[in-house]
């Protein structure tokens, strides 16, 4: 995400809000043991293309809001979309109002919930309860700068991860450093979670509803500098959702309502700006309504195993830094504490592999190479067949 927006605004405009990750530290959640680091080494960086931007989500919506405004986009705030209609060539979504909007495509962007999903699958949505539910907190600096163990934690250019059994914290500066976040992995038993709890990140309760007191003293510091948490619950789909196009070929999934991400995942709002690029890039390509349908499809093919893969490699890394008891999580601690500042042994190594082949990915390349390598010529196909049907016109009028 970090190479998509830097060139859209730019590393000054970048620059403004966001922190430069230089390392990894892990701590042991329940002493606060510091137990290794793993760097993120500019040398390495530079091969992805891109930078480890720690970035509070409000910044990028804002980043991405004015882009579009800038763009000519009319954005209407306070409305509800009561239904979509679908519809060749015009399909139409009504509001709350009365009002009725029409539109060439509809592109459903309304997240892991999605109302449009809805009207592409023809079903409601099956999503079941993981088992874990997700705390979201920001504390501010100044708060933090009141304790000498807690301001080295927001001075610092790191994301630390605190790691527990069946639960996990990581946390890191935002806001060029002026806030702090904090976001953690909870079971559902004990995060006082609903039954009919859902992925909505509007549910506040109180930071004393929650026990911190078997946890490290810096874990609890810092806890008791924040009065309420943000609680979602982490929904899994039984059903996969392969299908981002409905049969008109005129109304589309993209982000998270085409592939839901687990809530706080590392990695969600990155597909999403993916998919957008992939979508943008195909498009410009465009040249009659006959290239739609293949575009959708297109955009599908491109992303569905990049999301997919993606989406797996976040929830193990989510799983990773909270085993419980057991050999494998014997093992992981002990190649953290033998770590030498790299990403070089045993289940490290694994996990930076990962990590790497994601970073590398350039999604306006990938529809590039689908263009250059089908895209055009199943264009010039089309052109010649189109050419040689106005010939054989021609020849019957003469």
């Amino acid at each position: 995400m970090s190479k998509i927006l830097k060139k859209w605004v730019g590393a000054e405009e970048l620059a403004k809000s966001a922190v430069l990750n230089v390392a990894t530290p892990w701590y042991d959640l329940n002493t606060g043991e510091r137990m290794g680091c793993a760097q993120w080494r500019p040398a390495v960086m530079k091969e992805t293309g891109g930078d480890f931007l720690l970035m509070k989500h409000e910044d990028v919506h804002r980043m991405v809001y004015r882009l579009a405004v800038d763009a000519g986009a009319q954005v209407d705030f306070g409305v509800t979309v009561e239904s979509v209609t679908a519809g060749n060539p015009q399909p139409q979504v009504r509001l709350s109002s009365g009002e009725v909007l029409k539109a060439d495509l509809i592109i459903g962007a309304d997240g892991p919930r999605s109302k449009i999903r809805r009207y592409v699958h023809k079903k409601e949505d099956d999503a079941l309860p993981s088992g874990f539910t997700i705390f979201g907190t920001t504390i501010p600096a100044t708060e933090m700068m009141k304790d000498p163990e807690l301001a080295k934690l927001v001075q610092a250019n790191e994301w630390p991860i605190f790691m527990g059994t069946n639960r996990s914290l990581c946390a890191h500066p935002v806001r060029a450093k002026a806030e702090f976040a904090v976001q953690m992995y909870w079971p559902d038993e004990d995060a006082g979670t609903p039954k009919d709890a859902t992925e909505s990140w509007y549910d506040i309760v109180p930071t004393s509803s929650v026990r911190f007191d078997n946890l490290g003293d810096n874990v609890q510091r810092m806890m008791k500098l924040t009065p309420y948490l943000y609680r979602t619950r982490w929904m899994t789909r039984a059903t996969e959702i392969d299908e981002w196009t409905d049969e008109s070929g005129r109304i589309v999934l993209m982000g998270e309502a085409a592939h839901p991400w687990f809530p706080g995942g590392t990695y969600g709002p990155a597909m999403a700006l993916e998919d957008a690029v992939v979508f943008g890039t195909l498009f410009q390509h465009l040249s009659s309504w006959e290239q739609v349908p293949v575009f959708l499809n297109a955009y599908r093919e491109i992303r569905f195993d990049r999301t997919t893969a993606v989406n797996d490699m976040d929830v193990s890394n989510a799983a990773f830094v909270r085993l419980p008891p057991g050999p494998e999580k014997d093992a992981r601690n002990a190649d953290i504490r033998l770590a030498r500042d790299e990403w070089d042994d045993g289940s490290l190594k694994e996990q930076f592999e990962g990590l790497a082949n994601l970073f590398c990915y350039e999604a306006e390349d990938a529809a590039q190479e689908w263009w250059v390598t089908w895209g055009r010529y199943g264009q010039a196909a089309r052109d010649s067949v189109q050419f040689g049907y106005h010939t054989l016109a021609t020849n019957v009028r003469a």
